[in-house]
């Protein structure tokens, strides 16, 4: 950061509970890029709503919100919603504006973006817990199935999809079998992978660490990693930085 711009330099806070996988790669992403932004952490605690309100009189750019609890807190802290937080029901990233402060939620964003990079058909499997904060992030795929402990908490979820995208649900082995084989792609989630469902033709994105003796069963791998710096370009992208996943180093 030039000297001469010091004074156009605005904060950026990541709120966070522990350990913070975001500011990191923020702050090097800021520094190497010679971004306007003075990244920091804060381990916000129960003020979250004195800290979001203070971010319009004290200057800040933005707040990143990390830690899942706080996001869901931060939905009816802000003054307007954007679409996909309202749905969502979440706020991972919050502006400040004149007349209030402006919720986002571009965790799902990120998936999408993912899934049409890394996507090479569009019949997908979802594993692991379910999520229906990321309902949106399926909307460029053709058929989302997905392995559930019970058809009523599949179909809620698929619910979520306009209706020619939900797929089966599939409640043990052999019927979650039978749907593998048809998927393209598999999402996974975290929790128990059954690898028999695996297959050599599929293409697994993981959001959580897979187990290593799956990356023997399947055809190609996308690590968390590389969902993480895709939500990190995603959250820079309302504050009008347009950085590649590959900006940011974990």
């Amino acid at each position: 950061m030039h000297a001469s711009d010091y004074s156009a330099t605005r904060p950026l806070v990541v709120l966070h509970q522990g350990h913070s996988r975001w500011y990191p790669p923020l702050l090097a992403a800021s520094l190497s890029l010679d971004l306007p932004l003075f990244v920091y952490p804060s381990q916000v605690g129960p003020a979250l709503e004195a800290a979001l309100r203070g971010l319009w009189p004290l200057g800040f750019r933005a707040a990143a919100i990390e830690d899942p609890g706080l996001q869901a807190l931060a939905l009816d802290l802000v003054a307007h919603l954007e679409a996909e937080a309202a749905q969502a029901r979440r706020v991972d990233l919050v502006v400040p504006e004149p007349s209030g402060t402006r919720g986002f939620y571009q965790e799902a964003l990120a998936l999408a973006q993912l899934i049409r990079r890394y996507a090479l058909g569009d019949q997908a499997l979802w594993l692991g817990p379910l999520r229906p904060e990321l309902a949106l992030g399926l909307r460029g795929l053709g058929k989302v199935s997905l392995m559930a402990q019970s058809f009523a908490q599949g179909e809620s979820f698929l619910r979520l999809l306009p209706s020619p995208q939900q797929g089966v649900v599939a409640v043990s082995l052999a019927q979650a079998a039978g749907v593998a084989r048809q998927a393209d792609l598999i999402l996974y989630l975290g929790g128990s992978l059954p690898l028999g469902l695996l297959q050599p033709y599929h293409r697994l994105i993981a959001l959580s660490p897979l187990p290593a003796e799956a990356l023997r069963q399947i055809g190609e791998y996308v690590p968390p990693e590389e969902f993480q710096r895709f939500h990190l370009s995603a959250l820079l992208e309302p504050l009008g930085y347009a950085l590649p996943p590959e900006a940011f180093t974990l």
